[in-house]
């Protein structure tokens, strides 16, 4: 009988207070719902989507399928808080960002990016600044909807996103979108759904700052 391995590494390591263990899985189970299942009541607090996930050393989303025989890998966020959905105050390197997304995977053929910046005009006025502010938990929650669904959907390895929020000034980053994938058609396909996703669906608004005043953008 195949059994399915399952490794922790760093804080998740601790708390679980040993390296790893063996199931056996009666059917294929997403990454989710391993987590659910296995580990859910053994980390009370834990948000599985602060988690990094990986099957087999590749990263991966928590809607992808695992089975006995897989290696599954579960792990606390890289150094710094790397999560590969997140909403920040700091600026973010997008160099750092591409490392992020492609892990060291040698089957990454493609890697696409985005990154949204501050604007100096808006409306015929000059910019002085801006604020993005959003509803924090819910945003986290839906940008790794959108970062695993644009891995599901668009066939790619892996997707990373990266929002900023407070006081930006123009030509500040925004946004960042990593899209690793094995040829470039998916890496562009993977980008561009998460950021048209991100935003349709992620709570998050900007108000730019004139000198006639503070705008909500796409505000009532």
């Amino acid at each position: 009988m195949a059994f399915m391995k399952l490794l922790y590494f760093a804080a998740v390591r601790e708390r679980l207070k040993t390296d790893g263990e063996e199931i056996h899985l009666a059917s294929p189970l997403t990454v989710a719902e391993i987590f659910n299942r296995y580990l859910a009541a053994r980390l009370p607090g834990v948000d599985s989507s602060r988690l990094l996930f990986a099957v087999n050393e590749e990263m991966t989303g928590p809607d992808t399928v695992a089975r006995d025989a897989d290696t599954v890998a579960v792990m606390s966020p890289l150094s710094g808080g790397a999560a590969l959905a997140r909403i920040q105050a700091e600026d973010f390197d997008m160099a750092a960002e591409e490392r992020l997304c492609a892990g060291g995977n040698t089957g990454v053929g493609g890697i696409a990016t985005f990154v949204g910046r501050v604007r100096d005009n808006a409306r015929g006025k000059a910019v002085d600044h801006i604020e993005i502010g959003c509803y924090e938990s819910m945003a986290l929650k839906e940008l790794e909807k959108v970062r695993a669904e644009a891995v599901e959907k668009c066939s790619a390895i892996n997707v990373t996103i990266v929002h900023r929020i407070g006081v930006l000034r123009p030509g500040e980053q925004i946004v960042g979108i990593v899209a690793a994938a094995g040829h470039r058609g998916a890496a562009f396909a993977a980008c561009r759904y998460a950021i048209d996703e991100l935003k349709k669906r992620v709570p998050v608004w900007k108000k730019e700052f004139t000198a006639d005043g503070g705008f909500w953008v796409e505000g009532l």
